[in-house]
């Protein structure tokens, strides 16, 4: 039986510190080993990736990050999936009965590209996932207040959202909700809002996660999803 382990980060296990040992970390009591560990490129696609074995220590040592893509999903046991962010937001996915996961990363243009329906859709169409049944937990991201874009941006975000049959409140022109983006995303997939766990954090405003729009840093917290053998 196959049991869930997953970890929204903030700044107590920074990614370059990660990187910097390229080994094995410790999350609280639980080891990840670098070799079961699968990291994605991250370049702000709309695409998804299913794991294989042989994906496993993708992004450690010289074996690299999953080419081109922002969202991985699993079946394999003792198989990790980590992605970073700041002030993008991160998304685990979980379907108990197929016992699958996935990690997306959702930043502006993901959001806007609708990232988080595709892997959705990706997973019920690979892995006859019921949207309902999926567990959902969106973490730390920036809000509306600290995210203004220019005018263009913006009016091209919501077009986009439209294009998709998404409607965010435009009330506040010129700021990006992408809180709200999502969550509407994962409705429109399928998922219960009562399965979608939202932390609420914003990475501007919470001194113990990293934000780039803050500071200008190049660390990221991390986040990762996956199941072991019990």
């Amino acid at each position: 039986m196959k049991k869930l382990f997953h970890y929204l980060g903030d700044t107590s296990l920074p990614y370059r510190t990660i990187m910097a040992d390229h080994c094995d970390f410790y999350i609280g009591d639980r080891r990840i080993p670098a070799a079961q560990t699968v990291i994605a490129e991250q370049v702000h696609s709309a695409h998804c990736h299913i794991c294989t074995p042989e994906d496993s220590g993708a992004g450690f040592g010289t074996h690299p990050q999953i080419n081109g893509c922002d969202a991985l999903i699993t079946n394999l046991p003792n198989q990790w999936l980590l992605i970073r962010t700041a002030d993008c937001y991160p998304i685990l996915l979980y379907d108990a009965d197929r016992q699958v996961v996935a990690a997306v990363h959702s930043g502006r243009e993901g959001t806007r590209k609708n990232i988080v329906g595709t892997t959705v859709a990706t997973l019920h169409k690979i892995y006859k996932v019921h949207q309902e049944d999926l567990q959902v937990w969106l973490g730390p991201g920036i809000c509306q207040e600290h995210y203004p874009v220019s005018s263009d941006v913006w009016q091209d975000f919501i077009s986009s959202n439209l294009a998709n049959g998404i409607k965010t409140d435009d009330a506040s022109a010129g700021y990006l909700d992408l809180r709200t983006a999502i969550v509407l995303q994962l409705l429109q997939a399928g998922c219960k809002t009562n399965s979608i766990n939202i932390s609420g954090i914003c990475t501007y405003e919470s001194t113990r996660h990293f934000s780039f729009r803050r500071d200008g840093t190049h660390n990221r917290q991390i986040n990762l999803i996956g199941m072991y053998d019990e």
